[in-house]
C-alpha cells in the first residue's frame, strides 16, 4: 500500500510539471500569435509605425511564417508605409526605403501559400495590381526627377510586375532604360508594350485631343497609330543592336495589327533583305498588295525588294505600278530615275575606261545607250525638282544629267547648256 501510494504521488507530480510546461508554452506562444492581430488592428488604424513593428515580429514565428494572412497583411502594411508621406510617417517612408520592394515579396508569398488559389491569394494579388501597382509608378517618377535614375528604372520594372496589362510603367520604364543604355531592358519593355490592348493607349492623348475625335472609328484609328509607334521603336531597335532575325519576326507581327502602316512595312523590307529572305519578301509584299492595292507605299517596298534581288525590270514595274495609284508619289518618281541614271552612268563609266580600239567598236553604241538611259530619267527629276526645288539629291543627278545632253543628245543641245548653268548657280548658291 505504501509503495502504491508513492507511485501515484510521482505520478501526478510529473502530470502537474507537464501542465505547467504546457501553459508555459502556451503563454510563450499566445503573445507571437497575437502580434498579428495587433499588425492588422493598428493598420486599420492608420498606425503605420506600431503595425510594422507587430508584423516584423510575426516573422519569429514559424507556424505565421506559412500563414498567407500574415504575408498578406505584410504587404499592405509595407504598401502603405511606402505610400504615406505625411508629416507623422515621413520618417518612416524615409526608413524603409525598400518598403515597395518589401510589399512585392510580402504579396508574391501570400500567394505562393496558396497552391489552390482560394484564401489570400486573390486578395493578395489585387492588392498588388490596384494598391502597390501605383505607388511603385509614383515612387519611379519621383526618384527620376530627384535624379536617381537607376533607382527609378527598378521601381519602374517592380511596377511592370504588379500589373502587366498597365501601359505607363512600361513607357517610363522603357525610356529611362534606353537613357541609360540598356538595350535589354528597353527592348522587353517595346516586346510588353505590343501586348497591351490598343485601348490603354487612350491615357498617352490629351483631353482636348481625345474631344476632337468624333466618333468611336476615328478614336480607334488614332489610338492604334499610337500604339503602332511604339511597335516602330521595337523595329529600330532591332536595326541598331542589327538582330534582324527578331526583327523578322517581330515585324511580321505588328503588320498583323496594322497592315497599312508604311513605316513598319519598310522595316519588313529592310530585316528581309538583312536576313537575306528576298523571295520571301516578294511573296509578303505582293500579299500585302492584292489585299490592298490603294497602299502605294507596298508598291515601292516591292520595287526595292526587286532591286536588291537584282531585277531591275521587275523593280521598275512595281514603281510605275505606284504612279498609277499615286501619280505624284515621290519615292516612286524618284526610284524610276535613279533606275534610269544609274544604267545611263554604268554605259558612261564603261566608256570612260575602253582603250581606243574598244571605243570604235562599240563606244559610240553605249554612249547613244546612254543618252536613251538619260533622257529617259530626265522627266522625272524635273517633275521633282517642281515638287522640291533646290533640293541637292535631285538637283546633282538633274545637273549630270542636262551636262551630258548637252554635248550628246540629237537635238536640244543648247537648252540643256542652259539648264545645266542654271542649276549649277543654285548649287553653288549664286
Amino acid at each position: 500500500m505504501v509503495e502504491e501510494y508513492r507511485l501515484k504521488k510521482r505520478l501526478c507530480m510529473q502530470m502537474k510539471k507537464i501542465i505547467y510546461l504546457c501553459i508555459v508554452c502556451l503563454l510563450l506562444a499566445t503573445p507571437l500569435k497575437a502580434q498579428l492581430s495587433l499588425a492588422v488592428s493598428n493598420f486599420n488604424s492608420k498606425k503605420y509605425d506600431k503595425a510594422k513593428e507587430k508584423i516584423d515580429a510575426c516573422l519569429e514565428n514559424d507556424e505565421l511564417k506559412n500563414d498567407s494572412r500574415m504575408w498578406f497583411y505584410r504587404g499592405q502594411i509595407y504598401t502603405a508605409i511606402a505610400q504615406n508621406d505625411t508629416k507623422r510617417y515621413g520618417a518612416l517612408k524615409e526608413a524603409n526605403p525598400d518598403a515597395i520592394y518589401v510589399a512585392y515579396e510580402a504579396y508574391r508569398k501570400s500567394m505562393d501559400l496558396e497552391p489552390q488559389k482560394t484564401g489570400y491569394y486573390i486578395p493578395a494579388l489585387r492588392a498588388q495590381q490596384r494598391n502597390l501597382h501605383p505607388v511603385a509608378i509614383n515612387e519611379g517618377v519621383e526618384l527620376y526627377r530627384e535624379g536617381k535614375v537607376e533607382s527609378s528604372l527598378k521601381a519602374f520594372e517592380l511596377a511592370q510586375e504588379t500589373n502587366r496589362r498597365s501601359l505607363l510603367p512600361f513607357i517610363y520604364g522603357g525610356d529611362v532604360a534606353r537613357e541609360l543604355n540598356q538595350d535589354d531592358k528597353y527592348e522587353s519593355s517595346l516586346v510588353a508594350i505590343q501586348n497591351i490592348a490598343v485601348g490603354a493607349f487612350e491615357i498617352l492623348l490629351s483631353n482636348e485631343e481625345l474631344e476632337k475625335l468624333q466618333n468611336s472609328e476615328e478614336k480607334k484609328i488614332r489610338l492604334e497609330r499610337e500604339k503602332a509607334k511604339y511597335a516602330a521603336s521595337l523595329m529600330f531597335l532591332y536595326r541598331k543592336t542589327k538582330q534582324y532575325e527578331k526583327g523578322v519576326e517581330a515585324v511580321d507581327k505588328a503588320l498583323q495589327e496594322f497592315p497599312e502602316d508604311t513605316t513598319l512595312r519598310a522595316m519588313q523590307v529592310e530585316f528581309y533583305v538583312a536576313t537575306n529572305k528576298l523571295e520571301e519578301a516578294i511573296v509578303k509584299m505582293e500579299e500585302a498588295i492584292k489585299k490592298n492595292p490603294r497602299v502605294s507605299g507596298n508598291y515601292i517596298n516591292l520595287g526595292i525588294i526587286y532591286e536588291k534581288a537584282g531585277k531591275p525590270a521587275k523593280a521598275e514595274e512595281a514603281y510605275s505600278k505606284c504612279l498609277l495609284v499615286e501619280p505624284g508619289n515621290f519615292n516612286a518618281n524618284y526610284n524610276l530615275g535613279v533606275l534610269a541614271y544609274n544604267q545611263a552612268a554604268s554605259l558612261t563609266s564603261e566608256v570612260d575606261k575602253q582603250t581606243l580600239p574598244d571605243y570604235i567598236k562599240n563606244g559610240k553604241k553605249k554612249e547613244k545607250g546612254a543618252v536613251k538611259a538619260f533622257e529617259k530619267a530626265l522627266p522625272y527629276f524635273e517633275k521633282l525638282n517642281i515638287q522640291k526645288p533646290n533640293d541637292d539629291r535631285i538637283l546633282k543627278p538633274l545637273s549630270n544629267i542636262y551636262k551630258y545632253l548637252s554635248s550628246q543628245a540629237k537635238e536640244g543641245n543648247k537648252v540643256y547648256k542652259e539648264k545645266y548653268d542654271a542649276i549649277q548657280k543654285v548649287l553653288k548658291g549664286g
